[in-house]
């Protein structure tokens, strides 16, 4: 191969690679925009929201997606973004200013979640102990006022133990899988994105509501069950027909 063809390699590598990365941070702002309009869309009511009719929205369907289809870094950014764009609505009032930052943490931390190790200007970074550690220390911090209705946190240790199997078990996420087998892939992620985002609407409720543990415990747990069971499955299932649609975006492996 002479050097001239070589160059050209490179070069079409580059083009390649650049296209990609722009067409993924247009998908970001599209994400961004997405979960927006989410805001707007009820789904089942929740304490802390004052939006229309008071009701949760499809926002937590959309939010583990930051981070699946974005990677860490992007994710945070549009994440934070969406959550942003949440807060000017002027059909959603949020009495939890905290919830504003779900989407970036979920997008942060399930992006981590893609791999065993990040590397971040040299360093590498465990990224599922990382985000264990993370939910761990939402545990706690609802624990210590809360104890009561301990059981509120089931989703929260399930996506913890979640989290360290990733890290032991050297997870790198490839988006080449097809069928079930991506979807099996996405599942875990989708938790821990879903779980992740629910931490700051948790934080608030305890925090600033300052809302009693028989609540939580025999309120709110019930409903969440299936609020967040269902957000991670049909996380999940979007984010496969995404991979699927835009095989050029996403590679292989990251």
């Amino acid at each position: 191969m002479t050097d001239a063809e070589s160059a050209g390699e490179d070069v079409e590598m580059e083009l390649v690679g650049g296209t990609s990365a722009t067409k993924q941070y247009a998908i970001g702002v599209i994400l961004a925009a997405v979960y927006g309009v989410s805001a707007l869309i009820p789904i089942s009511a929740f304490l802390g929201s004052a939006g229309p009719l008071a009701q949760l929205t499809l926002t937590i369907c959309i939010a583990p997606l930051f981070g699946i289809l974005l990677g860490p870094t992007r994710g945070f950014i549009f994440g934070f973004i969406g959550g942003v764009i949440t807060a000017f609505l002027p059909g959603v009032a949020l009495f939890v200013p905290t919830v504003i930052l779900g989407p970036a943490v979920s997008g942060l931390l399930s992006g981590l979640c893609l791999k065993s190790h990040t590397t971040l200007r040299s360093i590498r970074i465990p990224g599922p102990l990382l985000t264990a550690l993370y939910l761990s220390i939402i545990m706690i911090l609802y624990l210590v006022p809360n104890y009561g209705a301990w059981w509120f946190m089931v989703y929260y240790a399930l996506a913890a133990l979640v989290a360290v199997s990733l890290q032991f078990e050297e997870f790198r996420f490839d988006a080449g899988k097809r069928g079930y087998r991506r979807f099996l892939q996405l599942i875990p992620l989708a938790l821990i994105g879903t779980i992740t985002d629910f931490s700051m609407m948790t934080m608030g409720a305890v925090y600033i509501l300052m809302i009693p543990a028989e609540v939580f415990g025999f309120g709110i747990f019930p409903f969440m069950l299936a609020e967040r069971g269902a957000a991670t499955i049909i996380s999940a299932i979007v984010a496969t027909v995404v991979l699927s649609t835009f095989k050029d975006v996403f590679p292989s492996s990251r």
